[in-house]
């Protein structure tokens, strides 16, 4: 298994804030544009990967991706996906703990999951990364 060096991404981008406090004299920069925009990219890949085999994530967030010491991001926590291969969808059917805060309102609906409640998932995500890892719906 491939050493993630700089831990999950929500975790990175939070120890990246401005105002993070670490106990040092100043806090690590916080990413580029062009390096948040780069990992955006390389999550997108991956979950097209996903989607062309036929399996739907269902736990898409920051806190599942994974950031090398490059600053690479690959996807983790495979804990929730299912193969979708039949029928291109996969229902819910038992009542289990989910991430209310990245699913689509289909699935939260309908406990049906596929490729574009994925895609609801990555949105999610890119908010996470242009707020620095902020709790999504946070009141």
């Amino acid at each position: 298994m491939e050493l993630m060096a700089n831990g999950d991404l929500k975790s990175y981008l939070r120890r990246h804030r401005p105002d993070y406090e670490n106990g040092e004299e100043s806090s690590p920069q916080p990413p580029t544009l062009k390096q948040i925009y780069q990992m955006a990219i390389e999550i997108a890949d991956g979950m097209a990967y996903l989607s062309a085999k036929k399996f739907v994530h269902r736990d898409l967030a920051a806190r599942n991706c994974m950031v090398a010491e490059d600053l690479t991001v690959k996807i983790g926590d495979f804990g929730m996906t299912r193969d979708i291969y039949e029928t291109d969808y996969y229902r819910k059917g038992t009542k289990g703990f989910l991430p209310v805060r990245w699913m689509a309102p289909e699935s939260l609906k309908d406990g049906m999951f596929s490729s574009s409640s994925d895609v609801f998932s990555y949105g999610v995500v890119l908010w996470e990364m242009a707020t620095l890892a902020s709790q999504p719906y946070q009141v």
